[in-house]
């Protein structure tokens, strides 16, 4: 009896595998139609992938409370704002936050530094200078 016990085991564990492999070439097959995937897919993984917007490339804001602006990328930070939907850059001299600092030794006063803040990505837009300069004339 034990031994039938032991093959009725053996064709159990067959059973699953062969089920295993008919869902994975199921999946393997499924393509999820535009909308899925558009709804499956991080907005903020898709604007990275696609932004030309980098480190040292001039660009305007088009959207906030400094729109119009330009300047220089200071910084591209795609992980610390995650949970706040990133990707963020900093961009020189745009969105200007002032930080009281606290004096760290006796005798020093405190005192209030001016520092660019991150942006959205989204919020800013790649500025093509030969074009601009074309556009202008």
């Amino acid at each position: 009896e034990q031994s039938c016990q032991q093959g009725g085991g053996m064709w159990l564990r067959l059973a699953i595998v062969v089920l295993l492999a008919a869902f994975a070439a199921v999946a393997d097959a499924f393509v999820a139609p535009s909308a899925c995937r558009h709804a499956l897919t991080s907005r903020s993984s898709l604007a990275m992938k696609v932004s030309p917007v980098k480190v040292g490339v001039e660009v305007k804001v088009i959207a906030g409370d400094d729109k119009g602006k330009t300047g220089k990328v200071l910084n591209v930070d795609r992980k610390t704002y995650k949970s706040k939907n990133g990707p963020f850059v900093t961009v020189e001299g745009v969105n200007i936050i002032t930080k009281h600092q606290k004096p760290r030794t006796r005798g020093e006063t405190g005192k209030r530094v001016q520092k660019e803040g991150p942006i959205h990505i989204s919020n800013v837009q790649a500025v093509d200078a030969p074009a601009a300069a074309a556009a202008t004339e």
